[in-house]
């Protein structure tokens, strides 16, 4: 799903709360008197960077007496507003790392990473990943006390694939038996393959899809209330939702969100009963909320994470976590210049990603492949559009254009990154081509795409779930509604097919590198570095690890001091 992160105050909840730091910070490096504003691929959009090899915070430094917390008080977290309260209307990280808590789905994903049952108690890939059974738990039951059936857990899903209302994330059911159809409107909802059987759900594939499971952890397909399915596109009032998760909001206004346990989760009571969400800082630096005692967790961009490791009383509660997401640039591929294959490779080899990407972050890390580290069967070498300027003026000139001869202005619509600048700045010198930057708000970017799409553009995307399929096959496979750029390739639809019918390990983990190869020399986008989040959490605050995947389960939080 897309990340937003143009708003510095709706970080994503994707973020170590407990537990050691992942490395020694080594030496205190030297510290430049020469701060420079940048904005980072983290869910929070404005830090500091560096000068030279040093990070400097602008933050003033904080007051460093521990802070007493009130035993009965809340937790308070800084994570933002869900767009909607409708699983099925969402489609950003932020709204996904919320909705999270007050909707299950059949399987969930641990601190891990790893695969666990939820409303599901088992699953069974049958016919080779073409059918996949799902058994609920016994005795699961909706905030208000309704039993959760199987036939639920179908109409959920059901209703994403309206044609006259499609979810935003409908493609995840893509490889449902007759999903694509229903999109299209060319079928009813019975020609779809799924099936209620007693506390069974079985799910009919088009072709063998054995990550499924891992698909339905998403939050989008969290299984909901009649009353919501029926009410669909109508505005929800969250404090009477009846909800599926662990948690119900029972406030929620200007002053944020009040998460509430609902007494009845298939999981039992979570160790901290209430919750309380800020939608930002309140215009106070993230570090002063934080050492103030007014919150419990808020991420902090990396120029104040520079300085915080260092620090006695702060340092042991900085956490940092590596997410499962990329920051890429779509190719506008449905029109000149960039429906031509030379002239998108000419401008993927104009740009120096490593360098932009750790000059103004040397801990960033450059992307070398459109799959990040963490995903099953990515390749550890580098397949990503190597810097070469001259084979990107040999090619240009192959497609006509020598020098930028014959190309009009290039227009990059992005929601604002100073790579954004180096990137357009290497395009010109490189290749002789104008390029006109625009920056567009998050909420805006989706709609000036649909309706006057530019020529190329900014995404953050990050996994609904941790599968080469969510970046390849959802970003770029043909009809699929998030290939936003229009690319289609025979051979590139074919590894994906390969990867998906594999008989063994080995034969997809070539079908999945075959087809970041084809990415690779055909460019519909350039991935330019992953994701990645620090993060201040309250000491004696534990039992959820991030697993990159956007949000953690607030029902696993637990105080270990006795508080």
């Amino acid at each position: 799903m897309s990340e937003e992160r143009d708003d510095p105050e709706l970080p994503a909840l994707a973020r170590e709360v407990a537990g050691e730091p992942e490395e020694d910070p080594g030496p205190e490096p030297r510290r430049s008197p020469w701060p420079e504003r940048i904005l980072v691929l983290s869910l929070v959009a404005a830090i500091v960077a560096v000068a030279l090899l040093a990070l400097v915070s602008v933050t003033p430094a904080p007051t460093r007496e521990p802070v007493a917390r009130d035993p009965d008080a809340e937790l308070v977290v800084v994570l933002g507003r869900p767009a909607s309260w409708d699983p099925g209307r969402i489609d950003d990280a932020t709204s996904a790392a919320i909705l999270a808590q007050v909707w299950d789905g059949l399987t969930a994903f641990d601190a891990d990473g790893a695969l666990q049952p939820a409303l599901a108690s088992s699953w069974e890939v049958r016919d080779g990943g073409r059918e996949i059974v799902f058994t609920l738990r016994p005795g699961i039951r909706f905030s208000d006390g309704s039993p959760i059936r199987a036939g639920d857990v179908v109409e959920s899903w059901l209703r994403l694939l309206d044609p006259e209302d499609p979810a935003p994330l409908a493609w995840l059911l893509g490889d449902v038996e007759g999903a694509r159809d229903r999109l299209a409107g060319q079928v009813g909802p019975d020609a779809v393959g799924l099936r209620a059987d007693g506390d069974r759900v079985i799910v009919r594939m088009d072709r063998p899809a054995r990550w499924f499971p891992a698909i339905a952890a998403a939050p989008i397909l969290a299984v909901v209330p009649p009353a919501l399915r029926e009410g669909s596109g109508t505005p929800v009032e969250p404090a009477r939702l009846v909800v599926s998760g662990a948690y119900r909001p029972v406030v929620a206004d200007g002053e944020g969100i009040v998460l509430a346990a609902t007494g009845t989760w298939w999981g039992g009571e979570p160790p901290i009963e209430r919750i309380r969400l800020l939608p930002g800082t309140g215009g106070r630096s993230p570090v002063e909320l934080f050492t103030s005692g007014a919150a419990d967790w808020v991420a902090v961009d990396r120029g104040d994470a520079a300085w915080l490791r260092w620090d006695g009383t702060l340092g042991p509660q900085l956490r940092r976590t590596s997410d499962l997401a990329v920051s890429l640039y779509v190719l506008n591929t449905r029109r000149p210049p960039f429906d031509d294959p030379l002239v998108r490779r000419a401008v993927a080899h104009a740009i120096d990603r490593q360098r932009i990407v750790t000059l103004r972050d040397p801990l960033a890390r450059a992307a070398t492949s459109i799959v990040p580290p963490g995903i099953p069967f990515r390749p550890d070498d580098d397949l990503g559009p190597p810097y070469d300027p001259e084979l990107a003026r040999a090619e240009l000139a192959q497609a006509g254009h020598p020098g930028g001869a014959g190309l009009g202005p290039i227009v990059m619509a992005t929601t604002g990154s100073e790579m954004d600048e180096a990137v357009a700045a290497s395009i010109e010198e490189v290749l002789g081509i104008e390029v006109i930057r625009e920056v567009v708000p998050f909420a805006e970017l989706g709609d000036r795409i649909a309706t006057d799409p530019p020529d190329l553009w900014s995404l953050d995307w990050i996994a609904d779930y941790p599968h080469p399929q969510d970046f390849l096959g959802l970003l770029l496979e043909t009809g699929s509604p998030t290939n936003q750029g229009g690319w289609s390739d025979a051979r590139f639809d074919a590894a994906l097919a390969a990867a998906a019918g594999a008989p063994d390990p080995e034969s997809e983990a070539a079908a999945w590198r075959e087809a970041q190869r084809i990415v690779r020399d055909e460019v519909p986008v350039i991935p330019m570095r992953y994701g990645e989040t620090w993060a201040l959490t309250r000491e004696g605050l534990a039992g959820a690890q991030p697993s990159g995947l956007g949000s953690v389960r607030f029902s696993g939080l637990a105080w270990t001091d006795g508080r």
